[in-house]
């Protein structure tokens, strides 16, 4: 009798925590490479604008 009625399907979680983490993890390691290359060409960058 009730075997025509679609069961509603569960939501896939996203999980949050680990999306936001990875995210995290890049930016460091973004951050890390821009201050490892303003470390070493920092001052021939400030040469060439003159600063």
């Amino acid at each position: 009798m009730y075997e025509d009625v679609p069961q509603p399907e569960e939501k896939k979680k996203t999980n949050v925590w680990l999306i936001v983490g990875i995210s995290l993890v890049v930016f460091c390691c973004c951050c890390i490479v821009f201050t490892g290359l303003a470390w070493n060409f920092g001052d021939a960058v400030m040469m060439e604008l003159g600063l």
